[in-house]
């Protein structure tokens, strides 16, 4: 392979996707850092390094990448909806129940994925309320 083409965004991707399959945290981490910085309107590269951080570094750390992404990405129920994951590890139901409402307004697919999310588990109940 040539070394242009080992930066090339599509192998990059699938080297992270394999990363992350294994396991590799920080090399998921290092290399959806450096797809984010490049091709900032991929909110696909967001999700993946906010998945690789919060493996790594915890919570906290995927928020804060996500809550940038959210800037830029701002009408993107996958977005929304790992923002409500987050927000449910953390103990903030309220704020949880707001963003899974933000997500299913956007994609109502995402109900079927909350209900089966062990980190929505506290807002089971609640989902299943859902109109």
């Amino acid at each position: 392979m040539r070394t242009e083409d080992k930066t090339r965004s599509e192998v990059l991707g699938a080297r992270v996707a394999s990363y992350l399959a294994a396991k590799k945290w920080e090399m998921a981490a290092r290399g959806a850092s450096h797809l984010v910085k490049t091709e900032p309107e991929t909110f696909g590269w967001w999700i993946n390094l906010a998945y690789a951080k919060r493996r790594c570094e915890g919570i906290e750390s995927a928020e804060a990448i996500l809550l940038r992404a959210r800037e830029l990405h701002h009408d993107n129920a996958m977005i929304e909806f790992n923002l409500a994951c987050y927000a449910s590890v953390a103990g903030r139901f309220e704020e949880a129940k707001e963003r899974l409402k933000r997500a299913l307004e956007l994609d109502k697919h995402f109900e079927k994925l909350a209900l089966d999310d062990e980190d929505l588990r506290p807002l089971w109940d609640w989902i299943v309320d859902l109109p």
